[in-house]
């Protein structure tokens, strides 16, 4: 949990720069303390910009399900569509999960918006919670 904490602060993670959005994703699902069911489809390297974006995303979207949902699985996946990256966390927790509420999410629409990239959450009470979020990238 720290280590997602200090990644959701800003700091550019070494597994970022050397293996990518790809395996920086794997390595934040192989630590998580909730099983992470990761979908990825990506074949490519992308701008160091966009990749710290979407790791900001993934990461601070995951530490949230860690934290509050009480889920015992996350869905994580990254699709890229040549225009633009869909991510996606998923997880069967306790739902309730509001922007308005906190700093993490709040912070995720902000850094999006740099980029022209949006954010839906989806959490009703009772769950589950689906935080997707598309960042343009450029085909």
């Amino acid at each position: 949990m720290s280590e997602l904490r200090d990644l959701v602060r800003g700091i550019h993670p070494p597994m970022l720069a050397d293996r990518g959005l790809a395996g920086a994703a794997e390595s934040l699902a192989a630590a998580s303390p909730v099983p992470v069911a990761l979908d990825l489809r990506l074949g490519r390297r992308l701008g160091a910009p966009v990749e710290s974006a979407a790791y900001f995303v993934l990461a601070e979207a995951l530490a949230n399900a860690i934290k509050h949902s009480g889920a015992t699985r996350i869905e994580m996946s990254i699709v890229d569509e040549k225009a633009q990256l869909r991510l996606r966390v998923h997880d069967g927790g306790r739902g309730g999960a509001d922007p308005a509420l906190g700093t993490g999410l709040r912070g995720i629409e902000r850094r999006l918006g740099a980029f022209d990239g949006s954010v839906t959450v989806t959490s009703p009470s009772g769950g589950p919670t689906l935080v997707e979020a598309v960042l343009p990238c450029g085909s």
